[in-house]
């Protein structure tokens, strides 16, 4: 029974871990970033995203949980895009023009 519900998701994580993204990054000269490029931004982007929009604190009163800001998503993204593109790569379309 316990293997059956977890059926479902051990497909999506094979189909996840085996196509491309939809979108990768690569330098004019066609070199793909690093695991090191990608980490470097990710860690960037969050940072400043979340200086930006930090977590409301938690109101104990009431008893609310911490909650974070709608925008930090959004803005996490655009600022690892910024970091991307200041590294030299461009967003290539992993599908072929027609």
């Amino acid at each position: 029974m316990r293997a059956s519900r977890l059926l479902p998701f051990a497909f999506l994580a094979l189909a996840a871990c085996s196509g491309q993204p939809p979108e990768a990054w690569e330098r004019p000269d066609h070199t793909t970033p690093t695991v090191s490029d990608t980490s470097l931004c990710r860690e960037d982007a969050r940072r400043q995203a979340g200086s930006l929009y930090p977590d409301q604190a938690p109101n104990d009163a009431v008893g609310l949980p911490r909650t974070s800001d709608e925008r930090r998503f959004p803005a996490e993204i655009r600022f690892y895009e910024q970091c991307m593109t200041r590294q030299g790569f461009v967003r290539m379309s992993a599908a072929p023009a027609r």
